[in-house]
Formats: structure tokens, sequence, C-alpha cells
């Protein structure tokens, strides 16, 4: 038997979903976005969009993470043992960074005012999980609300200096500048 959420239809009704979503988002903002509207672009019946998701702020929350998920996912594993090989740093780094210029479009509008503001609270979730899973917090001789502060704060507002400045960097130029602060501060820290 074919799982719901495999099956061809449910997945495509769910992008459509999903697609008609991001539309509303960027042309109304979230606050405007209601189910009934969704339904009626989507041209879907209402207990199909319920078949999928909660209400709009479970969609808003699942297409979130799920964007995250595609960012994070198979980066290359970096412990407090490996902050010295630079080019494991430098490959996690560059696709990282990759991955956020491939959906830079949808991370633009999730950070706008047109959102629900909790992007950045979704992503730092990720963020705390890489460093309590290498084991940086514990190096680190402060507690863990801080250390994932000043990382959390330091990534994110480099990022989204990025996307306010349109990408003047490529990819390659803005990762090398993460490759030269992010690995010297946890290092730094760990002193």
């Amino acid at each position: 038997m074919i799982s719901k959420k495999t099956d061809k239809r449910y997945v495509m009704t769910d992008q459509k979903i999903t697609e008609t979503f991001l539309a509303l988002l960027d042309t109304v903002g979230y606050q405007k976005i209601s189910v009934s509207a969704i339904v009626k672009k989507a041209r879907i019946n209402r207990s199909t969009f319920y078949e999928h998701f909660l209400d709009k702020e479970d969609l808003m929350a699942q297409v979130q993470t799920r964007l995250i998920t595609k960012i994070v996912e198979g980066l290359p594993e970096v412990t407090v043992l490996k902050l010295d090989d630079h080019e494991l740093i430098d490959s996690r780094i560059n696709l990282l960074i990759h991955r956020i210029y491939d959906h830079k479009e949808a991370i633009k509008l999730f950070l706008s005012d047109k959102s629900d503001g909790l992007f950045t609270a979704r992503f730092s979730v990720f963020s705390e999980q890489f460093l309590i899973d290498g084991n940086i917090v514990q190096a680190i001789d402060l507690p863990d609300v801080y250390v994932f502060s000043i990382f959390q704060g330091m990534i994110l507002n480099l990022i989204k200096i990025w996307i306010e400045r349109d990408f003047i960097e490529t990819p390659e130029e803005f990762a090398k500048i993460i490759s030269r602060i992010s690995p010297k501060t946890m290092r730094l820290l760990m002193d």
C-alpha cells in the first residue's frame, strides 16, 4: 500500500498548496493570507487543504522547516576536534552558502516583513543542534544560551546583510568571508 505522503497526487497537491501560499505571501503578506484565499487560488477544496496542513501557521512552519532542512541536510560534519581542518570547514561553509543562494528568493521572502517573523527562530534550532552535535557548546566556557546567541547572531546577521545588499558578493566570495570569521571566533572562545 502506498503511503499517502508519497502518493503522486498527494505530493502534487502539497506542492500546489505550497506554491500558492508562497505567491500569496509575496503579494499580500502573511497577515492577510487566509486558508480561504489559499484554497480559492489553488482551486482545491478546503478539506483537501486540511488533509495536508492544520492551518496557515502549520503551513508556514512546514514550508520554512522543509527549506531549512534542504539547506543543512548532508553538510559535512564539523566537530570541536575538526575545527583546524580548514578544508572541511571551508567545504561546509561553501556548500551552506551555495544552498542559501540557490534558495535566495524564498529566504529573502521569509526574512522580509511579509513573513511571520519566525524564520530566524526556526533556523536557529538547526544551528543550535549543529553546535551541540559537534560538542562545540561544551568546549566553550560560557552558558549555552550565550554560545548559541554569538554564532546565530553572527552568521544570521552576515547572511541578512548579504541578502540586503542583493548578493553583491558571489557565493564563493561570501563563503570566504564566513570562513575567515566563523572558525576563528569558535577557537577564540575556546581559549
